[in-house]
């Protein structure tokens, strides 16, 4: 199967299975991507609550995008 083929059986799909299917992309990007591990890594293991992003305001910003 060709990319175009690839391409033109994805534009088909609904979109929920659009945007999972770019979920997975994405994340199988990230996985090989040792500078973007190691950053969220320092992320996770921060422990002032003062750089956490608070649960509002992410569900606000997630709610406000296209």
């Amino acid at each position: 199967m060709s990319l175009a083929e690839v391409k033109e059986q994805v534009l088909a799909l609904p979109m929920e299975e659009q945007a999972e299917l770019a979920c997975l992309l994405v994340e199988r990007f990230r996985r090989d991507d040792q500078p973007y591990r190691e950053m969220l890594a320092r992320l996770i293991d921060d422990r002032d609550p003062n750089r956490w992003v608070k649960w509002d305001d992410l569900k606000k910003k997630l709610d406000e995008a296209p």
